[in-house]
């Protein structure tokens, strides 16, 4: 090593050691100390927690510390130390690094928590096949950790799959089940598949890349370049997904790793890896009826069994997996025979059954628009007429611009999580206000209700007891309750 880089190496250590964070609202005097007890068990099912059984975060809450590039460059190159893939600093990765760690807090939080329940799960996976341990953050560059997710793209589960790759790695895909959806099936074959994908590239960037856009989209682009294998001389010759998905990677390992740093505190767990267990069967069983024998909820029987598609388990010829809080599977083995269905589900019960609740669902609030009618939005959501009927207690299928009407709608995110694409306005959160409206001349009930969102005829009438349009006098004033963005 020459003197150039060693006075560097030094230089860069000093300031690590001697720099402090900046924090968004610089308000440092009054910072509080939290500390965050962590059960034994949970520091043994978390190595990452395993150092310190006490968090201390310095800053206030809602302090976000800014780092100079110096510091991050030298954290990263630190934790490069510790994995084969490259993890480079350059602006591109600064970018997606600002991104997850001030605009993206709260989606870091939530995967901090949520980390708990999958990653022990992933890093086994990962040890069998001999991966880097890193590439249990690819599952959170895809789905957010969402085993349900569903992009436009049709890709499907915590790896998002779509269904010839799932074929291919040997996941099952039928009318009740999706192993695309089952945490550990599908994370067992994505290892199969990286594994697969750094044998052919031999570089793990490179074949980060072809997960993402598909092995030979990748051997196109060095073919394109005149041979280039680095993945930053390839960049411009990939889509731009492609293009951001190695540096959104690295960002996200250096922010899962130093979230303290940067004052992200991990949401509370719902569950924790250690907290289920597994039991085989091969009957056929609702998950309403389990959740009633159990005394658990349904959306709990839901959430550790994503792969069964309509909340239902058939009869198969081999035992598959039913996962429960261990401390409910005595409880189940003793009571199976009375939890089993041994009649084959028809319509009417599997509609029952799913509606049992809406866990799959989101529940959002749309905005009718000028020009639209109800088959329009029953086909955007993914419903039907007469659901939007039920839902709303709408008798007619004729609409008004500016009514709410509450949808549900199935779950569904992008391709990737540093997509912000996918952010619906008609999703945003409404805020009720109520408003005083003097009448003006040649002003009706329809008129009105054109001038404010969310408000329709017969909420004027009801708010200010009006019996007819004849009761509008000019100069007069009207509650109105209407909303905003």
């Amino acid at each position: 090593m020459n003197l150039n880089k060693i006075f560097s190496l030094i230089f860069i250590i000093n300031i690590s050691l001697y720099a402090y964070p900046q924090s968004d609202n610089m308000i440092t005097n009054n910072n509080e100390n939290i500390s965050v007890n962590i059960d034994a068990n949970i520091v043994k099912m978390s190595p990452a927690l395993s150092t310190d059984k006490t968090i201390i975060y310095s800053l206030s809450i809602d302090s976000v510390p800014i780092y100079p590039d110096l510091i991050i460059e030298s954290r990263i190159t630190e934790l490069s130390l510790t994995t084969p893939i490259a993890l480079d600093y350059n602006p591109v990765v600064k970018k997606y690094i600002d991104y997850f760690s001030i605009k993206k807090r709260g989606l870091i939080s939530k995967m901090l928590g949520m980390s708990q329940y999958y990653f022990p799960m992933i890093e086994s996976n990962l040890d069998k096949y001999h991966l880097p341990m890193e590439l249990k953050y690819l599952a959170i560059v895809e789905s957010a950790l969402n085993p349900t997710a569903r992009s436009k793209s049709g890709a499907v589960g915590l790896w998002q799959f779509l269904l010839p790759t799932g074929q291919m790695l040997d996941l099952k895909v039928n009318s009740f089940i999706d192993e695309r959806q089952d945490p550990v099936k599908s994370t067992d074959a994505a290892c199969r598949y990286l594994e697969y994908l750094y044998n052919t590239f031999k570089d793990w960037q490179l074949a980060l890349a072809a997960y993402n856009g598909g092995p030979s989209l990748v051997r196109n682009a060095i073919i394109r370049s005149g041979g280039k294998t680095d993945f930053w001389e390839l960049r411009s010759y990939l889509p731009t997904e492609t293009q951001g998905y190695v540096p959104a990677f690295i960002a996200l390992t250096y922010v899962m790793n130093y979230s303290e740093e940067h004052n992200i505190r991990p949401d509370i767990p719902k569950l924790f890896y250690y907290q289920v267990d597994t039991v085989m069967i091969n009957q056929p069983v609702y998950f309403a009826s389990i959740a009633n024998k159990l005394k658990i909820p349904f959306e709990t029987v839901k959430f550790l069994n994503p792969a069964y598609k309509t909340n239902y388990i058939p009869k198969s010829s081999e035992p598959v997996a039913l996962i429960l809080p261990a401390n409910k599977i005595s409880t189940f083995i003793q009571n199976q025979k009375a939890i089993y269905s041994y009649s084959f589900p028809t319509d009417s019960l599997l509609k029952m059954n799913n509606n049992y609740n809406n866990q799959s669902k989101t529940l959002i609030n749309y905005i009718v628009q000028k020009g639209d009618y109800i088959n329009k939005i029953a086909l955007k959501y993914r419903c039907s007429v007469d659901d939007i009927l039920v839902w709303n207690g709408l008798n007619s299928p004729n609409i008004t611009s500016g009514t709410i009407l509450k949808i549900w709608t199935p779950n569904q995110i992008e391709n990737s999580i540093t997509d912000d694409s996918n952010s619906d306005k008609q999703n945003e959160k409404l805020i009720k206000k109520t408003v005083v409206y003097t009448i003006q001349k040649g002003d009706t009930l329809y008129s009105i209700s054109q001038k404010f969102i969310g408000t329709t005829i017969a909420d004027i009438m009801l708010n200010n007891k009006l019996t007819n349009e004849s009761n509008l006098i000019p100069g007069n004033q009207l509650i109105i309750n209407t909303i905003s963005n």
